[in-house]
Formats: C-alpha cells, structure tokens, sequence
C-alpha cells in the first residue's frame, strides 16, 4: 500500500473479525455454501495485514499439484484491483516490498517434510478445507506453533464427517472462532446471473440447493455416492479395527494416474467378508515409487488388480505398466475391464454399493481412502441444473475409482476362482451280487 494512502474496504459484517479480530484467535473457521465471499474476503484481509506488519503466510489446500490450483490467481487479481503497489507477485511466492512480508503456497497430502519446514509461520489458510485429511491436520497444527500464530479454514462441508468439523467445529475452545456465511450475507456484491442461479435451484431442487447455496453436508438425495453406505457401515462396527491377517493373501486394487494421484487399496477376502486393511495415496511419483512400495509392505500378495489402460504403452518408459511391474518382480497381475457408469445398471450401482455390506475396514490405516469414499460425489451440471450420472473427477475420486476396481476385481474374478471347490472321495467296493 503506497504510503499516505488510505483504503477504504466494504467488508461484509461476517468477516469483520478477520480484519479487526475481537481476541487472538487460534482457529477461525468460516464454512456455508456458494458465493459467499470467504475466499475473496480471506485472501482481502492477509493482502491488508501484511500490508501493515511483517507477516509469514501459508495458503494450502489438501491436494496442490500445481501453482494454478491454489489461491495465488486470487490473490493476483485482488491486488490488482485494490492497487496494492507494495506487493509484489513472482512465480511461488507474494512478497511485500514494504513490510518483507511473505506468501507461500503448499499441497498437504503426503507433503510433511514441506510443511515441517515452515516453522515461524504467523498464519496459515486452508481452503477448500472440507478436503483436509486428518492425518495433514495432525501435521500441520502442531508444525504451526509461534505465540500468536492463527490457522483459517474456508469450506464448504462435503460429509458430517469432514475431518476439520470433526476436530476444530463440532467442540471448539474459546479460542475458536467459528460462522456459517451464506451468499445472503454480500447480497449486494452478487451478480445478477448468480442470484438467478440460486433461485432457479431454490425451487427446482431444493435438497441439492441446501448443500451447493447454504453449506449443508452431502446426502444420498444431494449427491453422495457412498455416504448411506458408509454410515451403515460405522453403525455396523465395520469401520474400526481391521488389521492384517497373515493366514490369508491380500489384493490390491488400483487407479493409476499420469500427473495425477494414484490410489491403491490392499484387500483380503476372509469368511465372506472383503477387508481393507490398508490405503495408500500419492502424486508427482513415478511407477518405481509405487512397485517399491508393494514390495516394503509385509503382504503376503496373491493378486495386483490394475485398471484397464495399465496395457497402453507409456512414453516415458516406452513400455506397458504391467511390463513395468514384471520388470521389478511384480508378475501377479490381472488388468481389470473399464468401469460402467450406466444409471442402474453401472458398476457403482450393480457391484459397489451392494458389496459394501460385506466390507470391512481399518480406520486407522485406510483413515485417508474412506474419506474419499465419503466424499465421492456426482457431479452438477451447471447448464441443466441437475446432478450427472457419472462421478465428479476431484481428489476424492481416486481413493473411489480405485475402490470400484476392487468390487470389480471380486465380484468377476476372486468370487468366482473361490468358489469352485472339488471334493475329492475314496469310491465304494463296488459289490456283485452272489
């Protein structure tokens, strides 16, 4: 902010405490539905204090391949139009030439050397944080530990269960500060096109206009994929202590991904039941990272189910991954047919959520796959204002189609090799008659 000048900023009454915080906050959540300015304000009021004072800020979110898939963009633009001369915006990072203040922007998931590394933070932003695993927020909040130090959290709630309800909304301290902004609260900033939006969802599908407009968690009628079954599951004592059994052989269960997440679950089929024993998530890694990975964990591997594309052939290694995987002595490996998304007749409908009754799984070690179930969601069109058929392509959707492929992978070729049993038998003496 160029000296002498000053800035006068219309601040919708919600997000007051952002700019003139009544007490030193440590948590401050601010969730609800869409439009409701909790980026831009956000993004508005660390732009301001760093303007102010020297500041060291972290903007993350869970998954962050990229600089484009962060806040920076936001930021840019919010700078741009307030004509704050003092920041300067470079490649990674925003710094203030003024104050030295400093603006970094991080993925979470599987990052935790990263993160560690930003100690003396004076706040942090999570955004998007309704996508926060729990095992980044156990490394994240303990790593975020100067006196005075802040974490905000921006979302809009996917399931009842989102890892940062659970732990910072559902109990807060009194050093927790907690609102649900809806777009209502900045009427006034809102377009023409996103009010008429929201009234035509009002009253064309009110249920789904709760979740999208006022922030409420997914359902099964708003969209949710496998939520109804997840619940059933928790209330069923099949999500809980599931560990490895060393009598039976496990499976895996891929969707592999080309600059992209790629998910594996390890499964065991045990007295009629398929348990998920483990879970394992990463990005940015090459194939050797996971084939190393299979060969460190202490499983006893009877098959390695891949997706359907594992027989193209990849440039960077001028060979099929399944070649790949023989090359580093994994040869059990069966490639599964591609997934159906028919209405009533897919493979979400016909073998996943069927089959999720017979599921059981780990919570600890596959803490990270079920909150990608839980979060598995259809898609809106925004054209019709309906929910598609086919799955929204988001960081969830890797842990879910990944899981599908493990229903495949039973349902058409471990049930059937399991229940072919041949009983072998000592014949009678054959007896003549005298």
């Amino acid at each position: 902010m160029e000296e002498g000048r000053v800035l006068e900023l219309s601040v919708p009454e919600p997000f007051v405490e952002l700019f003139r915080p009544s007490k030193p906050w440590r948590h401050m959540v601010y969730y609800g539905g869409r439009s409701s300015g909790k980026s831009t304000q956000t993004a508005l009021a660390k732009i301001v204090s760093g303007s102010q004072k020297r500041e060291r800020g972290l903007c993350c979110r869970e998954i962050q391949n990229s600089i484009r898939e962060s806040v920076h963009q936001l930021f840019r633009d919010l700078i741009n139009k307030y004509s704050f001369t003092d920041w300067e915006v470079q490649k990674d990072i925003i710094t203030n030439k003024k104050t030295g203040s400093e603006i970094y922007f991080k993925g979470l998931h599987n990052n935790p050397q990263t993160i560690k590394s930003f100690e003396g933070l004076d706040w942090v932003w999570i955004e998007e944080a309704q996508s926060v695993s729990m095992d980044s927020l156990d490394t994240l909040i303990p790593t975020i530990r100067k006196p005075g130090s802040q974490i905000i959290y921006t979302m809009n709630r996917l399931t009842e269960n989102d890892p940062v309800w659970e732990r910072i909304v559902a109990n807060p301290d009194e050093r927790t500060y907690v609102a649900k902004v809806n777009s209502d609260a900045i009427e006034e900033l809102l377009s023409d096109e996103v009010i008429l939006e929201r009234e035509r969802m009002r009253i064309e599908n009110p249920e789904l206009f709760e979740h999208v407009w006022l922030g409420e968690p997914l359902t099964a009628r708003t969209g949710s994929v496998f939520g109804k079954q997840l619940a059933q599951a928790r209330e069923d004592g099949r999500i809980g202590s599931f560990p490895y059994d060393g009598s039976a052989g496990v499976y895996t269960a891929w969707d592999l991904g080309i600059g992209d997440s790629t998910a594996i679950w390890f499964f065991q089929v045990l007295q009629g039941n398929l348990r998920f024993i483990d879970y394992y998530e990463n990005s940015g890694e090459d194939l050797g990272h996971y084939t190393s990975l299979i060969h460190g964990k202490p499983y006893n591997y009877t098959m390695h189910f891949l997706p359907h594309d594992a027989k193209h052939k990849e440039l960077i290694y001028g060979k099929t991954r399944v070649e790949f995987f023989a090359e580093n002595s994994i040869t059990n490996v069966e490639v599964l047919r591609p997934t159906k998304f028919q209405p009533e007749q897919g493979d979400i409908d016909m073998l996943a959520r069927p089959k999720l009754s017979i599921c059981q799984f780990d919570a600890e070690r596959c803490q990270r796959g079920l909150e990608c179930l839980r979060a598995y969601h259809y898609e809106y069109d925004e054209r019709n204002k309906i929910l598609r058929t086919k799955p929204a392509h988001d960081w969830a959707s890797h842990g879910s189609s990944a899981f599908i492929y493990a229903m495949i992978a039973y349902s058409e070729q471990i049930s059937l090799s399991t229940s072919i049993r041949i009983k072998t038998y000592t014949p009678k003496m054959f007896h003549r008659g005298s």
